[in-house]
């Protein structure tokens, strides 16, 4: 059986709004305009919303450029962009698509230009949100799209204007036998740093990880060290539990809960579009 339309009504998540909210989301939902290009390509850039999105406090609008790619089903994926705050929880999703893999010929590539369309024609048209980096998943693909980033004519110095992190979750889970990394973690994305600490926090756990001969956790170490001082520039301290890859992968979860109800159903692109356009909606992404 295929299903080839979704109701955003039907779905549980709506179902769970009051009233009043069932309303002002359907209305924002059935109101939203796409060009042709968007229905035939399965494609939305959401910065004009986003923009509107801004704090008055410009310390509150710092916030991170995350990308990922989830697979939906055994044929189709989504790639995701989104602002996330550094020292707020917003959660804002820039741009997403649905595209089949296996026509993908050359995925690096097309996710390089996906991140350097992002960067040129997007962000610049949020002048109250200050991005200060970039984070992605610690894998092949990634480490290639950064690369190719990096050495393109066009886009390297952007590469050499934001520092590109990779998750460091890979790297707390890796090595849960590791007494240090641990620590590393919890006081380095869990603690308060202050401006008064920070060199002697990050020379701490780098002098451990050239000793024990750790190079994770030494690049780990440094990539945040260079992005904590930098934050620290415009405040006296800074907690980095927010600088995670967490609020991608609470909506990737609340993506693949939804589709437990198609378990059955053969879905096309456009229910599976439809179907992350109402989520964003819904819960306010």
């Amino acid at each position: 059986m295929s299903l080839e339309h979704i109701d955003i009504k039907v779905l549980r998540s709506f179902q769970a709004l009051l009233d009043t909210d069932k309303l002002i989301c359907y209305d924002n939902y059935s109101k939203e305009t796409m060009a042709d290009k968007n229905r035939v390509n399965k494609y939305l850039k959401r910065t004009e919303h986003i923009a509107e999105q801004y704090q008055n406090d410009p310390a509150d609008n710092e916030c991170f450029l995350a990308f990922d790619v989830y697979p939906m089903n055994t044929k189709y994926c989504t790639i995701i962009f989104s602002l996330c705050g550094i020292t707020s929880h917003f959660f804002y999703v820039i741009y997403w698509n649905v595209v089949e893999e296996t026509r993908l010929e050359d995925p690096e590539k097309f996710l390089c230009d996906l991140l350097a369309n992002i960067f040129v024609a997007e962000i610049p048209k949020l002048k109250k949100f200050l991005l200060k980096f970039v984070l992605c998943r610690n894998s092949t693909v990634n480490e290639r799209v950064i690369k190719m980033f990096a050495e393109s004519r066009k886009t390297s110095r952007l590469f050499n204007t934001f520092p590109f992190i990779c998750e460091p979750f890979d790297l707390r889970h890796q090595q849960l036998h590791n007494p240090y990394t641990q620590h590393a973690w919890k006081e380095i994305l869990q603690g308060n740093i202050e401006q008064t600490t920070v060199r002697e926090i990050f020379s701490k756990y780098r002098n451990v990880a050239i000793a024990t001969e750790n190079t994770l956790l030494q690049h780990f170490v440094e990539q945040f060290f260079y992005l904590t001082r930098d934050l620290l520039e415009s405040r006296f301290q800074i907690n980095l539990r927010l600088c995670t890859m967490e609020r991608m992968d609470t909506f990737e979860r609340i993506i693949r809960a939804h589709m437990k109800d198609f378990i059955n159903k053969a879905v096309t692109r456009k229910v599976l579009f439809d179907l992350i356009r109402a989520l964003i909606h819904i819960y306010g992404f």
